[in-house]
């Protein structure tokens, strides 16, 4: 019988934490050239850093999901109502769903609309997307940019309440749960004890 890891490793807490820190970041970023900034210099800087932080989660979230899929993940506590563990696995689930689509989306749009895509100012990344010809490209682009940014939206609200939950659960039922993803857990501690 296949044994589940007590807690995470080192490996998937930096990538955890990386991205969560980059998905903040894409969400401020966001909001400053939708809502905020005119255009002008700052907000090209910023498209260029959220493009390439997108293509960076992305790279990220492809490298986690291959490693919980190799070294699996802690079960949930023990304790937790059917619903509450129905409600965990599907949000993971969705959270993982949503950080590799959500780059492929703004990438796809991106690239149709305003080639050439590049990694922080370098590496050329546009990807191959035909346009029909005599169209014009930033229409073609429009449509799927609504698809992105409702995507983005969606992932924006999953990680509010993937974080409430996990704050619901250090503080309220004070549990391992958080625990698990910034250090050692009491479970971690108990299982390298010395019988």
């Amino acid at each position: 019988m296949e044994t589940r890891p007590v807690s995470y490793s080192t490996g998937q807490k930096v990538l955890h934490w990386t991205i969560a820190a980059l998905i903040v970041a894409q969400v401020i970023i966001g909001i400053l050239i939708a809502l905020v900034l005119k255009p002008g210099p700052v907000t090209d800087v910023l498209y260029e850093v959220h493009k390439s932080f997108g293509l960076t989660i992305l790279a990220l979230a492809l490298v986690r999901i291959a490693v919980r899929w190799r070294r699996g993940a802690p079960p949930l506590v023990g304790g937790l109502p059917a619903w509450q563990r129905v409600a965990a696995r599907t949000s993971h689930y969705a959270l993982y769903v949503l950080i590799v689509i959500v780059p492929i989306a703004g990438w796809t749009a991106t690239s149709t609309c305003c080639p050439p895509v590049k990694y922080f100012w370098t590496v050329d990344v546009t990807l191959p997307v035909e346009v029909e010809e005599g169209e014009d490209r930033m229409e073609a682009s429009k449509p799927i940019f609504r698809i992105h940014r409702a995507l983005a939206l969606t992932l924006a609200g999953l990680v509010l309440i993937h974080a409430g939950a996990a704050l619901h659960h250090h503080f309220v039922r004070r549990d391992d749960t958080l625990r698990r993803m910034l250090g050692s857990s009491k479970s971690a501690l108990q299982a390298t004890k010395p019988v």
